[in-house]
């Protein structure tokens, strides 16, 4: 059975469930599923300081689960703004989805233009350059925040609708693991078809845990020396890769 590893980036274990809920209804018992969450940071990741922490935490956790027995095929980076997720494709040799990534892809592969939405202004600002960066312009009409709109579903729904409407976009591609146990409702409510990116990318982590293992090989990650890291992280960067259990001496 394929196994994921489901790493939250921000503190709270109690997204960490909610996010854990997700990703094991969506996988329906075809795969084993460990959820963790970032050891360090923000309990809510909300500026570009808290972004660059939060792919700290990622790699340290990842790293941590990785030593001391964790085998993964796949890691869901269960963030709608993706933090370190290249670094921890790179360190680890995985495939790493993202919840960004995989939405916006799946949305651009769809006939039309999306508009993109999320709980934050910084946010919609960092999706904008990762849109940019996926070369994906051409098919997104615009990035909204719903921060300004009362917190209920069917006030965040009319919101994106006149938003989707007013930019001519043909759905909406709403993310953020805050969002996830208000979506079912702000779908139902919705007068345009909302693109759920959370269930995307675990859908496509899943179909990936078949793709070939690219073990980092030592040296791969450029670090010869390093200095204040957690023993698990340095043993990632210096060991060459964070895959292989972590060997403790006898008796510790």
């Amino acid at each position: 059975m394929p196994r994921l590893l489901v790493i939250n980036p921000n503190t709270s274990a109690d997204v960490s469930q909610v996010i854990d809920t997700l990703v094991r209804e969506e996988t329906a018992g075809a795969a084993k599923v460990q959820t963790v969450t970032a050891g360090f940071g923000f309990s809510y990741i909300s500026t570009r300081v808290a972004v660059s922490i939060a792919a700290h935490a990622v790699l340290d956790a990842a790293a941590k689960a990785m030593t001391e027995g964790a085998e993964p095929d796949a890691i869901v980076l269960a963030c709608f703004g993706d933090p370190g997720r290249e670094a921890l494709a790179e360190m680890t040799g995985l495939p790493v989805i993202g919840f960004a990534e995989a939405g916006l892809l799946a949305a651009a592969a769809l006939p039309g233009t999306s508009l993109i939405s999320t709980n934050g202004t910084v946010w919609c600002e960092m999706l904008g350059e990762l849109v940019l960066k996926l070369g994906l312009g051409d098919k997104v009409a615009g990035i909204r925040s719903i921060e300004t709109v009362a917190d209920d579903t069917q006030a965040i729904a009319d919101f994106l609708a006149n938003e989707a409407k007013a930019l001519g976009a043909d759905r909406v591609v709403l993310g953020g693991a805050g969002l996830i146990p208000s979506l079912p409702g702000i779908i139902a409510s919705s007068r345009v078809p909302i693109l759920d990116p959370h269930r995307v990318a675990i859908g496509k982590a899943l179909r990936l845990t078949a793709a070939p293992r690219t073990a980092p090989t030592p040296g791969q990650n450029g670090a010869t020396e390093t200095l204040g890291l957690s023993p698990f992280l340095s043993h990632a960067l210096n060991g060459g890769t964070a895959i292989a259990p972590l060997r403790r001496c006898a008796g510790r």
